[in-house]
């Protein structure tokens, strides 16, 4: 269990006060004609899809509308449908169903208070609208960047709004781009000027007298930032930073640049380990002016206008006193002053297909009661002959267990202790009929907490023969086990201390009330939680979360005896591993379902044979139903019985760390099974 991280958390983690590094001076290869209206701050390359040289430079003129500059300067027209204060380009975006490759024009409207989408036909570069209704922000809109996922491919907006950051997702509906807002990050109240790293899937955030700040760009990622650089006297800024501009060279080399306003420069920075390497001025030469108090900042690594490396745009406020323009320098002679990598053959324009597979939640629960890490593991329980009449029994370890139907609906709410794992097994023998029994570990009594299933009033009833105490410090993780070759019901529950020290107990019937006997200790090596029996092979899985998914014997007399499944590392699992399902399918065959936890994506394994390794998915957001997606997942169930049409092959339940779509308590959500077989498992 991972503790839940409140957003915009920050690790202040930079070089240290100001000290000598190089600054060099860059001469302009050329200049556009000044804003019509002397109205602009902001500046983006656009490439066109088959002829190169003509590209263009976009430059934001507020009330003269978004205007349209060749490489050399010169000013080829204007779009007066908006007011942009702020503009980007993004390539691969899918409208109609197809792939544009002309790119995406994105531009934060100040008429309308909200983020347009444009599109500029290469064959006479006419600029369109392609978004019918504005993407209201509500706010005065200060830095507007792009991003498409590497791992998903979806198209993303970010705005910085009233010292906020907020992600909105990017689709194409009908032949028009309509925006969802998924996430907002706080940043401070003078967060200005952003941009994105793609391949990092990292963006950067300028608060403009404070410094540079980066955070994960994935929309189901922690809201931790990281302070690339501050002002003076505590980093290399001189008093304030506006614009920024990401430069990637190749896969392994990046830069940031920085508009540092008050001495007229630009700084960079290198994104493998976030160094300062030093500074360029752009100064006067060929009858252009230096470039003065400087805003809006881009940076394209694709050869043009003789530069083989690429091209620096900056929006130039003083340009010698006439109305602003944008200034264009190589970026070769930026490399080669400052040691810098250029460009290799890497074309912007072309976009890699997503790298992860993805599917999307069919429902959600109504958020748990409580704020903070407080949901965390759910147990599936099948209705005997009304698949629709399901239930869902998920845990608040700030308050106790909720049961909620298959749409989400919370049915019943017991208010009994701390509870953090949960499962249950059918045909337990009670009272004289068999009934589904639900074991829960119990943080408040330190005990296994047992409940029978009344499957008519689809309630929980409370059978514990009094508290079962378990003799750990927190009982933590509990999984159930019936034993295929004597029937008997057993309860695992393990400790969260170090050692993950694991207990086996027995169920017994005592009337109508269940009581528990210690069969069986061992001890994990180190803290885990997940667990999951498996009744027809006798095999229990642990996941010890920091070191690999461990297979035992789950029959009492097992010993200690264990096999690694999969193991913490590069390429492989990554900490925390955490909550377990089995997915059980004829004759033995299946899937073990793990939480990678530290992933944000869950792993898939075999449960024949030595459980091979599948694959791993991700569980990605559903704007058609207003559904977000799930990540730093604790606990998680499935099962293999049809559940009606909306789960023919039965349900994934996952617990979810963050539920950013709006931000509410945690809540779990409901897959197909179906989907994660057709994105994973079916060739």
């Amino acid at each position: 269990m991972r503790e839940f991280i409140v957003a915009a958390t920050c690790a202040l983690v930079v070089a240290g006060p100001a000290v000598a590094a190089p600054t060099i001076d860059v001469a302009p290869l050329a200049e556009t004609t000044p804003n019509a209206e002397n109205d602009g701050n902001d500046v983006a390359f656009w490439l066109h899809p088959g002829d190169p040289a003509r590209s263009l430079v976009l430059g934001t003129a507020g009330t003269a509308g978004l205007e349209l500059f060749s490489l050399d300067g010169k000013r080829i027209g204007a779009f007066r449908g908006v007011e942009p204060d702020l503009v980007a380009v993004s390539y691969g975006f899918a409208l109609g169903g197809t792939v544009d490759t002309a790119g995406l024009v994105v531009v934060g409207d100040r008429a309308s208070g909200g983020l347009v989408a444009l599109a500029i036909d290469p064959a006479t570069l006419a600029v369109s609208r392609v978004s019918r209704e504005p993407m209201a922000v509500h706010g005065e809109i200060a830095g507007l960047c792009t991003y498409r996922s590497p791992d998903t491919g979806r198209q993303y907006a970010f705005v910085t709004v009233e010292g906020s950051v907020q992600q909105w997702q990017l689709d194409g509906v009908d032949g028009a781009v309509r925006g969802a807002l998924v996430r907002t990050i706080p940043v401070g109240v003078g967060a200005g000027y952003c941009a994105v790293d793609a391949r990092g899937r990292a963006l950067y955030v300028a608060e403009e007298k404070v410094g540079i700040w980066r955070f994960a760009a994935e929309p189901e990622t922690d809201a931790e930032r990281k302070a690339i650089d501050l002002v003076a006297p505590y980093g290399h800024i001189a008093k304030e930073v506006k614009g920024l501009a990401v430069y990637r060279a190749n896969d392994a080399t990046a830069y940031l640049l920085a508009a540092d306003v008050k001495p007229g420069r630009f700084n960079v920075y290198g994104l493998t380990d976030d160094a300062w390497l030093g500074s360029f001025r752009i100064e006067a030469a060929q009858a252009i002016d230096a470039v003065g108090k400087s805003e809006g900042l881009a940076a394209i690594a694709w050869p043009l206008a003789g530069s083989a490396g690429g091209l620096v745009a900056a929006f130039d406020e003083d340009n010698d006193g006439a109305s602003g323009n944008i200034k264009l320098a190589s970026w070769d002679q930026v490399a080669a002053g400052l040691g810098l990598a250029s460009a290799s053959d890497r074309d912007p324009r072309k976009v890699a297909p997503p790298s992860v597979h993805t599917v999307e939640p069919r429902a959600e629960s109504v958020p748990v009661e409580n704020y903070g890490d407080a949901a965390d593991d759910p147990a599936i329980w099948v209705h005997p002959t009304d698949p629709r009449l399901s239930l869902v029994i998920g845990t608040n370890k700030k308050r106790g267990l909720d049961v909620y139907d298959l749409a989400g609906r919370r049915l019943q709410s017991l208010p009994d202790g701390r509870m953090n794992n949960v499962d249950l097994r059918e045909g337990f023998m009670l009272g004289g009929r068999r009934v589904a029994l639900v074991a829960v570990s119990n943080r408040t009594t330190k005990g296994i907490s047992l409940y029978r299933i009344d499957p008519v009033a689809r309630r929980l009833v409370d059978v514990a023969d009094g508290v079962i105490a378990t003799g750990l410090s927190d009982p933590y993780g509990l999984c159930m086990y019936r034993s295929a070759k004597s029937g008997e019901t057993y309860v695992f529950i393990n400790d969260n201390e170090d050692t993950g020290t694991m207990r086996q107990w027995r169920l017994v019937a005592r009337g109508d009330k269940v009581r528990a006997e210690a069969v069986r200790t061992f001890k994990v090596g180190s803290l885990a939680e997940g667990c999951v029996a498996d009744d027809e092979t006798g095999a229990l899985y642990v996941s010890e979360e920091d070191v690999a998914l461990w297979r035992y014997s789950a029959e009492p007399q097992g010993g200690t005896a264990r096999r690694a499944v999969g193991r913490i590392g590069p390429g492989e699992l990554t900490a925390d591993a955490e909550g377990l399902g089995l997915w059980a399918g004829p004759n033995g065959t299946g899937y073990i379902v793990l939480s990678n936890q530290g992933a944000d994506n869950y792993a898939v394994f075999r449960r024949e044979g030595d459980n091979a390794f599948v694959g791993f998915f991700s569980i990605v957001a559903n704007r058609a139903l207003g559904i977000d997606g799930a990540s730093e997942t604790d606990g998680l169930d499935v099962t293999s019985s049809p559940l009606g049409p909306q789960y023919p092959r039965g349900l994934l339940v996952v617990q979810d760390g963050r539920n950013i779509g709006p931000n509410e308590p945690q809540n779990f959500k409901f897959v197909s099974w179906e989907d994660v077989e057709r994105a994973l498992l079916r060739p």
